[in-house]
């Protein structure tokens, strides 16, 4: 579990309500486009060899398309990595007082964003398609009066349920607010 102590703005008193990362599905072109780069070369090695029978009897050409192969290797790893670090360290952190979204963009950019929960006015869920709703994902918007006009939550589990949760976070808030706020005019005017 995340430290939220870590993050930027946290109070001692915080609590961690919902961690929330993509649903699985999201993965699924990443295993097939894993698949294709792996039947690729060895598909590649294959039609040279039957269309070409002395291409491999070369020293330098077999060198070089060993070479090749290798290139394309390395660089079809370090896509693949590059995504599932996309998928994997994109997170939405809900507390019992805010909203972290925390976006990673390539392997070295992450942007952070926070939202207060007394600033929700909406909260909307949103599930399309058929693999969407048997599988039970889809997309939550989150509206605030604030610069930020969206904050969206992608392709998570059970959207329904944590636009309820947001929600019911965001009114708990909002009348602890209201009651912090009573306080402080009685005691300031008594």
């Amino acid at each position: 579990m995340i430290d939220l102590q870590h993050l930027p703005g946290s109070t001692p008193d915080e609590k961690t309500v919902a961690l929330l990362r993509r649903h699985w599905t999201s993965l699924v072109s990443l295993g097939i486009s894993f698949i294709f780069i792996l039947i690729l070369p060895v598909g590649t090695f294959f039609a040279v060899g039957y269309a070409v029978p002395e291409f491999f009897d070369d020293p330098v050409r077999t060198t070089l398309f060993v070479l090749g192969l290798s290139t394309f290797f390395l660089y079809a790893w370090l896509f693949l990595y590059q995504h599932y670090i996309d998928y994997h360290l994109d997170l939405w952190i809900v507390t019992d007082n805010r909203i972290l979204n925390i976006e990673q963009h390539g392997l070295f950019a992450r942007t952070v964003a926070e939202l207060r929960l007394h600033r929700i006015q909406d909260v909307t869920a949103e599930v399309h398609g058929f693999l969407h709703t048997m599988l039970d994902y889809g997309n939550v918007y989150i509206q605030t009066a604030g610069e930020t006009q969206r904050f969206q939550f992608e392709d998570i589990p059970h959207p329904n349920q944590i636009a309820k949760l947001v929600l019911d976070l965001a009114e708990k808030n909002r009348q602890e607010e209201l009651g912090e706020a009573v306080e402080e005019f009685q005691n300031g005017s008594g």
